[in-house]
C-alpha cells in the first residue's frame, strides 16, 4: 500500500471484515475469467493484491476452476492482522500462497503474472507506482483487474441516510472518499492493448445486525466510533437499519460490482 498508515489502518478489523464483507457476483467473476481467457497463451498465475482477508482471492480461485484448473495463486497483503485472517480463509484451498508485500513493490519476476487483481483496495495504493508494477509483472496478453463492490451512496435510501449520519458526526468524513475516474486512468496506460469495464448491479439482503457489522468493518468509520463509542455506534446503525427494513426484517444494500479490465500489449 502507499504508506505505513494505509497498511495499518485495518489492524484490529480483520475478524469483522472477514465475517461481514460480501463476496462478488458469479457473473462478474465469470466476466473477469472470460476477458483473461481471450488474451492468448498467458500464464495461469493469479496475484491478488491488497487482498485483505482473502474474500476476493477465494472467489476468483473458485470462479477460475479451483484446484483442478492448474492456477498458481498468490494472495498479497501487507497488514499482519488481515494476512493472518486470510490464511484461515484459504487454508482449505490447495496451492494458495499468502505473501507479505506492498502493491507498489511486488515480489514477482517480470512478465510472469497472467491475472493481477486488486479488489476493494486500489484507492489505498500509490496508483502510478502500482500501474508501473503491473506493467512489469504482467505477461504480454495478461490482465489487470481493478474490482469493486460499490454501494449506492445517494440513491439507496438506507445508505444515503447512513452516510449522512456519519458525515454529520465526523466532520472529516466524506462519503465519496474513494471516488475517482478509474476508467480514465486505465485508458491512459501506455501499455494497454485493450481496456473495458464490466458493471453488475445486484442487491444484498442482510439483517440489521449484519448491516452494522459491514459498516463497522470499514477503516473510515473509526472517527464515528471514536465519537460514540463502539457499543453506541453499533446501536445507532442497527436502529437506522431497522427503520429501513423490509417486511421480513432484512435490509437491502444496493451494489454495483465494477471491474476495470486492462490487457497488456503483447
Amino acid at each position: 500500500m502507499s504508506d505505513a498508515s494505509n497498511t495499518e489502518r485495518f489492524t484490529g478489523l480483520a475478524e469483522t471484515y472477514a465475517k461481514f464483507r460480501p463476496t462478488y457476483p458469479d457473473d462478474a467473476l465469470a466476466a473477469i475469467g472470460g476477458f483473461w481467457g481471450i488474451g492468448g497463451p498467458v500464464p495461469k498465475r493469479l496475484v491478488d493484491v491488497g487482498a485483505g482477508t482473502g474474500i476476493s482471492t477465494r472467489a476468483l480461485f473458485n470462479a477460475l476452476g479451483g484446484a483442478a484448473s492448474g492456477w498458481e495463486v498468490h494472495l498479497v497483503e501487507p497488514n499482519d492482522d488481515m494476512r493472518e485472517q486470510a490464511k484461515a480463509v484459504v487454508k482449505d484451498l490447495p496451492g494458495i500462497a499468502v505473501v507479505d508485500a506492498q502493491a507498489e513493490s511486488l515480489p514477482f519476476s517480470a512478465s510472469r503474472v497472467g491475472l493481477l487483481n486488486a479488489a476493494q483496495a486500489a484507492h489505498w495504493f500509490d496508483r502510478p507506482r502500482f500501474y508501473d508494477e503491473a506493467k512489469r509483472v504482467l505477461a504480454p496478453g495478461g490482465t489487470l483487474c481493478i474490482l469493486y463492490n460499490n454501494r449506492s451512496l445517494f440513491d439507496d435510501p438506507l445508505m444515503a441516510a447512513f452516510e449522512s449520519l456519519v458525515e454529520e458526526t465526523a466532520s472529516s468524513y466524506k462519503r465519496n472518499y474513494r471516488s475517482w475516474d478509474l476508467m480514465s486512468e486505465l485508458n491512459a496506460l501506455d501499455w494497454a492493448a485493450e481496456v473495458t469495464e464490466q458493471i453488475r448491479p445486484w442487491v444484498w439482503k442482510v439483517p440489521p445486525e449484519a448491516f452494522a457489522g459491514l459498516m463497522l468493518s470499514r477503516s473510515k468509520m473509526r472517527p464515528f466510533v471514536d465519537v460514540h463509542g463502539p457499543d453506541h455506534a453499533r446501536a445507532l446503525i442497527i436502529d437506522l437499519a431497522v427503520r429501513h427494513a423490509n417486511a421480513d426484517g432484512t435490509v437491502d444494500i444496493l451494489y454495483q460490482t465494477q471491474a476495470g479490465l486492462v490487457r497488456k500489449r503483447a
